[in-house]
């Protein structure tokens, strides 16, 4: 059993949805790309994203001709995905669902992943036995998560000024970790869960900010764990901001930011 995360429950993706789209699809479509390669997704392959998002990789392998089914727990983040698979005339099975019980067939996909999500599952060797189950024999799985926050120094600064400001951390990661930040508990999990051939591959992605105020603004908006503590703090939380820019433009300096997203796609496949 894993232990339970603030971000592991819909509230906080259906907040967020709007400005994840905004600020982080581009930089994720990083990731997803090299995760499609690396199952070998094609025209024609049967894929399922589980806790999709707002598609960021369902939209990329429907473009790419693959049969696309996406499932999400967060009503918002589905919704999303939604208006932009209609707006690009592709046809993409949405559903509202729960990664660690998949409303899906046995053995009908020939590639499965999660991208930063099942990461934060309460129960993640569930999330990897349902992916497992719904593979065809020979079909691949990519399960996606952070590498340790101290090698994205911006980021790192940010996550811990944040966590000083509030009580408890208001579900900001702990000491720099987040689930499966490490490649041995990848590569454990998903082998546990009847995967072969696991491998765990490290993917960097960058993002150019004009200043650190736009930087922790982004955050701000995009963040779950931040958004969170912004609704529970109410008319406290436009100092909470304030705090957070002058913190983190303490130790960063006021200027240009260049922010490292580092992570691991774990890749196994199913015998």
């Amino acid at each position: 059993m894993s232990i339970a995360s603030p971000l592991a429950v819909p509230e906080p993706w259906d907040l967020v949805a709007p400005e994840y789209v905004r600020e982080l699809m581009p930089v994720f479509e990083t990731f997803s790309r090299d995760a499609l390669s690396r199952a070998a997704v094609g025209r024609g392959s049967r894929v399922v994203d589980v806790a999709a998002g707002p598609g960021t990789l369902a939209l990329l392998a429907a473009r790419g001709g693959a049969r696309v089914t996406a499932v999400d727990f967060a009503p918002r983040m589905i919704a999303a995905l939604r208006e932009r698979a209609a707006a690009e005339g592709l046809e993409i099975e949405s559903l509202v669902g729960d990664g660690m019980a998949l409303a899906l067939p046995d053995r009908a996909f020939d590639a499965a992943f999660s991208m930063f999500g099942l990461m934060f599952f309460p129960d993640r060797p569930r999330g990897f036995r349902e992916l497992h189950r719904v593979l065809v024999p020979g079909g691949r799985a990519v399960v996606s998560s952070w590498v340790p926050l101290e090698r994205s120094p911006v980021m790192n600064v940010v996550y811990k000024s944040f966590a000083e400001l509030m009580s408890g951390g208001g579900g900001a990661p702990r000491d720099g970790m987040m689930p499966l930040s490490e490649p041995e508990t990848c590569q454990r999990e998903m082998s546990g869960a009847g995967f072969v051939d696991v491998a765990v591959h490290e993917v960097a992605a960058r993002v150019e900010y004009a200043s650190t105020a736009a930087l922790v603004d982004a955050m701000i908006r995009s963040s779950a764990p931040i958004v969170l503590a912004r609704r529970a703090l109410g008319q406290k939380w436009n100092d909470v901001a304030r705090a957070l820019v002058e913190r983190v433009s303490a130790e960063l300096g006021s200027g240009p930011q260049v922010c490292a997203f580092n992570a691991y796609l774990t890749v196994g496949m199913r015998r």
